[in-house]
């Protein structure tokens, strides 16, 4: 579908044309604020991820970080370390930084060094890095843009002081901080009232929701997929508004709609869609007929060659062991999560089989400790069997502490070195940090 016609990219465009107007032809702005509201969140990381590739229309170069705020003494340093790691990966500035033929002069190797220095002032270190970069551009009247969208900010206050930091000391020339505030909060309006000269804070308007429908209602209206979308939104809409009554008729619906299809992915996946809303009016005799009569669908879908039901299957093990837990019956949930694991490892789906292992574990660890230590077990000795590529975004630093804690001098040894070929040798004090760290963030 082209961008034309696509209602969530004609958003994206609209977020483009807002910089090229109001920040582009103004070379003295340096600290550029978007006001968005939290659902927006997933729109700007696009325009963000778009603007880092060759596909990008504003003519500044983005440096987009999304590096974890933990506090002002720390991220500059932090912010470094990711831009070094990480800056390869970034095709625009890729690009744009081959069209020179001498070789770049802003060193990465120095600044590698200097990280490691303990009394280097990493605030100073960033903007020198900035400037370096900047400098290193084919056209050196274009603006380098360090682009902060962190996943996660431990204090508000204390990420306001580390941007007064260093807009207080001076960014470099042609370099810009881009930085996202959440409206109605508006946490950093003091920045913008300090530094008004350099600064500029916008918004867009932007109808996210009815975007959302334009598109899943665009297309043929006879076809089944888009009329089992619009049975999908009046689902959420009935729900969002506590109407039970219409959620059951438009849950029918699209069990009647996807019937007609004869796909049996199709019309399991209706019931699937139909069971999770109902989790919201906790009507778990409904949710479990559903889901059994899914589970029932897939299955026979699998038999007869359908590979595009196998996803269904698993998906309806993990709400079949919701309903279980929401109804205080752990062990059920604990037996279905289990299941929902080793069909994950007969179907070669190993994120998926790990994430059910440890929330199985981790549902019955209070309750039955030799049943969590023979699920934690399990789940390890799959691990290891994986590809180090597939382990490096799955649970396996936490399912392997989890076995370490309760194993012999012998087993925590080969667990250790495992880890520490895979990842470092303190890796278990990273991941006890991270966890921390994800605590605090969320009790702020």
């Amino acid at each position: 579908m082209s961008n034309e016609h696509n209602p969530v990219a004609q958003l994206v465009t609209k977020i483009q044309q807002k910089w090229l107007t109001e920040v582009s032809p103004y070379s003295h702005l340096q600290w550029i604020r978007w006001i968005i509201r939290p659902d927006q969140v997933r729109l700007y990381e696009g325009f963000l991820r778009l603007e880092s590739t060759s596909n990008g229309v504003i003519p500044d170069i983005p440096i987009v970080m999304l590096t974890a705020f933990d506090n002002s003494n720390i991220h500059s340093k932090n912010i470094i370390k990711d831009w070094l790691d990480n800056y390869e990966k970034d095709t625009k500035v890729q690009d744009q930084l081959s069209q020179r033929k001498e070789e770049i002069q802003w060193d990465k190797e120095y600044f590698r060094s200097a990280l490691k220095k303990p009394k280097t002032n990493f605030d100073a270190l960033l903007l020198e890095l900035l400037e370096r970069f900047q400098d290193a551009l084919p056209d050196t009247q274009q603006h380098l843009i360090l682009s902060l969208f962190p996943y996660t900010v431990q204090s508000s206050s204390d990420y306001k002081k580390w941007m007064d930091k260093l807009l207080h000391i001076g960014l470099p020339n042609k370099t810009r901080l881009m930085v996202f505030d959440h409206s109605p909060e508006h946490y950093f309006e003091e920045i913008q009232i300090k530094y008004k000269e350099i600064g500029k804070s916008i918004s867009v308007e932007l109808d996210l929701e009815g975007a959302m429908k334009k598109l899943a209602l665009s297309g043929d209206p006879n076809d089944p997929e888009v009329q089992f979308r619009q049975c999908m939104l009046e689902m959420g809409n009935s729900t969002s508004k506590n109407n039970r009554k219409r959620l059951h008729h438009w849950g029918e619906k699209g069990l009647e709609v996807t019937q007609k299809t004869g796909s049996k992915a199709f019309y399991a996946t209706a019931h699937t869609v139909y069971a999770g809303m109902l989790f919201h009016f906790k009507e778990f005799d409904t949710i479990d007929k559903l889901l059994n009569k899914a589970l029932t669908i897939a299955k026979q879908g699998v038999t007869s060659g359908d590979e595009t039901a196998k996803p269904i299957i698993l998906q309806t093990y993990g709400f079949m062991a919701a309903s279980m837990q929401h109804q205080k019956k752990i062990d059920s949930a604990v037996e279905l999560f289990c299941k929902q694991a080793n069909i994950a490892v007969s179907y070669k789906m190993s994120q998926q089989a790990l994430s059910a292992y440890v929330t199985a574990y981790t549902l019955i660890k209070k309750k039955n400790v030799l049943w969590y230590q023979e699920i934690v077990a399990k789940a390890y000795n799959f691990g290891i069997t994986l590809m180090s590529e597939e382990l490096k975004t799955s649970p396996i630093s936490n399912i392997a502490l989890a076995y370490f804690e309760f194993s012999n001098k012998k087993k925590q040894e080969k667990i250790d070195s495992f880890m520490t070929n895979l990842e470092s040798k303190n890796w278990k004090e990273k991941l006890s940090t991270e966890e921390k760290q994800l605590k605090t963030s969320i009790s702020k």
